[in-house]
């Protein structure tokens, strides 16, 4: 017992330490960190991580009685939803996708078939001119990519307030979706971070809104 103890402990202190750490640093280092351990993964472990965090997704209460959901197209490294968008598809979801329309300006447009998508900012795929647009109010659930999470649903994003400025306008679901290892005990935040509702990586669930299971 007491070997068990000590592990404990020791486990406990590594996990503080670490999230002094992250709180030490501003948002341009932990960026920078992330970013670095993303890329270190291999084509493989993407995938597998991927597929993991989609059956997380597929598997909520609040993706299965979602009407209309918006997702993302994965870039630099953040988990590709390729599950999740053929699901939303065959199972007579409305599928929204982002488009940047300018300086922190994002909006949603519904997308029926991967031909609606084109090449668009940051080189991002992206709902092509086809598309009819999805005002925030309509949204059901939406699935937001990070550089970092933390338990408590707070999000450090890519640092062009996209994403914060979007969910401001909307009372829809937010999830949160990262990597195990950028899900961290607490992020750097201001007061217009948006918060999410819950946080889905590879192998964890994190509900910080009991409707979002």
């Amino acid at each position: 017992m007491a070997v068990y103890h000590q592990l404990g402990s020791a486990r406990f202190a590594e996990q503080t330490r670490a999230a002094r750490l992250h709180q030490r640093m501003n948002k341009g280092e932990l960026r920078a960190r992330m970013r670095q351990a993303r890329r270190a993964l291999s084509e493989a472990a993407q995938q597998e991580a991927a597929q993991a965090a989609a059956a997380r997704i597929l598997s909520l209460e609040a993706y299965r009685q979602a009407r209309v959901v918006m997702a993302y197209m994965a870039v630099r490294g953040e988990l590709a939803l390729d599950a999740v968008l053929r699901d939303a598809l065959e199972t007579g979801k409305t599928l929204a996708l982002p488009r940047c329309e300018g300086e922190g300006v994002m909006r949603a447009y519904r997308v029926a078939r991967p031909s609606d998508l084109r090449r668009g900012a940051y080189g991002i795929w992206e709902p092509d001119e086809t598309c009819p647009p999805i005002e925030p109010d309509d949204m059901d659930l939406i699935l937001v990519p990070g550089t970092a999470f933390d338990r408590q649903g707070d999000r450090l994003g890519q640092g062009g307030g996209y994403y914060d400025r979007y969910l401001a306008q909307t009372r829809a679901v937010r999830i949160g979706v990262c990597h195990d290892f950028a899900l961290l005990d607490a992020v750097p935040t201001q007061a217009h971070d948006a918060r999410m509702d819950g946080v889905v990586t590879p192998k964890h669930t994190i509900v910080t809104r009991e409707e979002t299971t």
